[in-house]
């Protein structure tokens, strides 16, 4: 499972930031029939990289606080047992500011639906959890306290109880009292049937969780009825052609079609054969010829029952909401008294205490004081100020700077430091910011070059083994055909890229799971080893062979793969020679690799929206094997799209197996069945490196000790600078 923590670096090209329970534009041209999803939305999310000048003033006591972007509305109103709230915290230094370099933001600072590293380095600071990890990756009390018992259920079998409590007393930065209402808002939102964020709490075996999610006890015979309809009248050989375009239709073409101008359609159309003569300005005409385009040409290329299976399934929910809510509650889940609630999961889970505790306490009062069942448009939407009872207060957000205030009423005292600042830096100008002041603490991405700098500059740095891994991915829908993706692995050289970029620093995996997690299995074998050879030989079995101009192709379309890299444009990248050397391979058989090298917000949206066919990407923050985010069929970050009944039971077991060596060997066998889907390519984990402006910050109030788990953040509150 990944969870909290702090940020990956930007070198890796995109970090994934995952809460428990729960990181130039496309090049597009005639697609072949082996690419699945056909979306090429040309995305452009722009990062104003603020120069160094912008900070100058955030280092003297007369700093100057920016106004908020977005003020909140609705969600303020303050109850008659509102604390009142202290002063600001004043600076004991010369410095009042805490410049953190980061590497971007999404904007989106709402923690149950925020999705990156970046974002999510700021809710930390707004917001406090129940419980969190320490320095050894264990559960421990933060503001609140977790503990299970086993219990028996009424047949015999065991059931596993939650107390989760909260520390009396506190109140959030508006003076609001902290209540387990806060927790269970939080537990109700994430279990909403119409919840679309990160979080997995739905999946839980929780007592009556399901019965709450489709609003009735007895959803099981319609859910089979459902899936057999969909497998029965929509599956690929037996769907019609009319629910196949109005499948089409209502998605967009799978969300590739944005509007008339979003692609050059047209040039698209002739080169598959259709004449848009007389209709390139009209919309609907445009879109109904690439309608029947893609059914005729691409039918094997979409995924219509997922789409219907989904469908039903929510028609069938939005059926039993609207004719009266008749499951408002989950009985499983018991508000014991103001601080205390229980929750019972129906089977013992391995991250039962992190999936209830490790979560943030969300102010009920301030973002659902009108929440409803089924209602969730207003609390995903709301794009107010952050409100949390965390260590900091949120004051603004513009121009790649989030600028916080230190929150007087915290649990554990104010923050000894009155300002914090989370400012976008690009990864290559981390160190020298670090160096010349204009930055206090930041994450680059270690090197030997990097260590030989800072350590000649005579700057504090700590380096600890990453809780995550940089990987290379294929797209299931975008390359359906497994010698294809085969191929691709065979022609990923990781060893040499990793060694010149971080020599000791990191070491090449062979598994998609992070080797900090103890269930890894460090013995495990290379399964696809550079060889261009097998490449081909993979290509040669898809069907793909040369043509008169020298071209691999298959039914007249030439093997052509799209790649995106975080190497913000310079390719800055560790696994950027991989690539390199990958487009050289392919040329020579007769391919193509185009490598679009983005920023790492837009990277991240295009192979979350499903327009790449590859990316290049990291985890971080793993503290334990549960992968049913990134690989489940139904899991929130599968962005790969795999689809395995094998590997869906696999994890429904190991998250029951309290055995430690016999849950190793149900982990072997679900990774080795990833492996064999070739969608994952690992390729290291790393030191992750924390520099400090020494010469800002007090680094004798640095915690004692940096881990895996734990770091400068934990302890923000004891820092201080000079």
């Amino acid at each position: 499972m990944l969870g909290k923590g702090h940020s990956d670096t930007h070198a890796e090209g995109l970090f994934h930031y995952l809460r428990l329970n729960v990181l130039v534009c496309p090049v597009c041209t005639k697609t072949k029939k082996w690419r699945l999803f056909m979306k090429r939305k040309v995305l452009s999310i722009l990062l104003v990289l603020c120069m160094v000048l912008s900070l100058a003033g955030c280092k003297s006591k007369d700093a100057t606080k920016t106004a908020s972007e977005t003020e909140a509305t609705d969600n303020t109103a303050q109850s008659a047992e509102a604390t009142p709230v202290p002063d600001k915290v004043e600076a004991t230094g010369q410095y009042d500011t805490l410049v953190i370099g980061t590497d971007a933001f999404n904007g989106v600072f709402n923690p149950m639906f925020s999705f990156s590293a970046f974002d999510n380095q700021v809710t930390d600071m707004v917001f406090s959890t129940v419980s969190w990890l320490d320095k050894t990756g264990a559960v421990v009390d933060n503001a609140g306290h977790v503990e299970a018992e086993e219990v028996p259920a009424a047949d015999g079998h065991t059931q596993v109880k939650y107390t989760v409590s909260i520390k009396p007393g506190m109140t959030f930065s508006d003076g609001q009292p902290v209540t387990i209402d806060d927790v269970l808002f939080y537990y109700y939102v994430c279990a909403d049937p119409t919840y679309d964020g990160s979080s997995t709490f739905s999946t839980l075996d929780i007592v009556g969780l399901k019965d709450y999610y489709y609003d009735t006890p007895d959803y099981n015979a319609q859910l089979e009825k459902i899936t057999k309809e969909a497998k029965d009248k929509y599956s690929l050989d037996k769907i019609s052609e009319e629910d196949y375009k109005a499948y089409l239709r209502d998605t967009k073409l799978a969300g590739w079609w944005e509007g008339i101008d979003s692609y050059d359609w047209v040039t698209y159309l002739k080169g598959e054969g259709y004449d848009p003569t007389g209709i390139e300005k009209d919309e609907n005409k445009l879109f109904e010829m690439m309608v029947d385009c893609e059914y005729t040409k691409y039918h094997d290329g979409y995924d219509p029952q997922s789409y219907y299976q989904k469908k039903l399934e929510n028609e069938y929910i939005k059926g039993n909401l609207e004719d009266g809510v008749d499951v408002p509650e989950i009985s499983g889940i018991t508000r014991v008294d103001d601080n205390t609630c229980t929750v019972l999961f129906d089977s013992p889970n391995i991250s039962g205490d992190k999936q209830v505790a490790w979560i943030p306490i969300i102010p009920k009062h301030y973002y659902g004081a009108d929440f409803t069942k089924g209602k969730l448009d207003g609390i995903k939407s709301f794009n107010g100020t952050p409100l949390g009872g965390g260590p900091y207060k949120y004051v603004s957000y513009q121009d790649n700077i989030v600028s916080l205030e230190a929150n007087p009423t915290y649990f554990k005292g104010a923050p000894k430091i009155p300002n914090l600042k989370f400012q976008v830096v690009s990864n290559e100008d981390k160190v020298d910011a670090v160096i010349n002041g204009d930055i206090d603490i930041t994450e680059p991405s270690a090197s030997k070059e990097v260590v030989e700098q800072i350590e000649s500059a005579g700057m504090e740095y700590s380096l600890v083994d990453n809780p995550g891994y940089g990987y290379i991915a294929i797209s299931s829908e975008r390359v359906p055909d497994l010698n294809v993706r085969k191929g691709l692995m065979h022609l990923l050289n990781r060893a040499p890229a990793v060694e010149s970029y971080y020599g000791e620093l990191a070491k090449v995996i062979e598994r998609p799971m992070t080797p900090t997690v103890a269930e890894y299995p460090h013995d495990a074998k290379e399964v696809y080893g550079y060889d261009p050879t097998k490449a081909l030989d993979y290509f040669t079995k898809a069907g793909y062979k040369k043509d008169s101009s020298g071209k691999l192709s298959k039914g007249g379309q030439p093997l052509k793969i799209t790649i995106g890299i975080g190497g913000d444009g310079t390719m800055n990248h560790p696994s950027a020679p991989i690539l390199t050397q990958m487009a050289n391979d392919l040329k020579s058989m007769g391919g193509e690799l185009v490598i679009q090298d983005l920023d790492p917000s837009t990277l991240f949206s295009m192979f979350q929206s499903g327009e790449l066919d590859m990316w290049v990407a990291a985890w971080g923050n793993a503290t334990d094997c549960d992968l049913t985010q990134m690989f489940g069929s139904k899991g929130n970050d599968n962005d790969v799209k795999l689809n395995s009944p094998d590997v869906d039971k696999l994890q429904a077991e190991i998250l029951k197996t309290v055995d430690f060596n016999e849950r190793c060997k149900l982990v072997a066998q679900e990774l080795d069945l990833i492996m064999d889907a070739a969608v994952y390519m690992p390729v290291y984990q790393r030191k992750n490196m924390l520099i400090y402006n020494s010469n800002t910050v007090k680094t004798d109030t640095l915690p004692a000790e940096t881990t895996t788990y734990w770091d400068y953040t934990k302890e923000i509150e004891k820092l201080e600078m000079n």
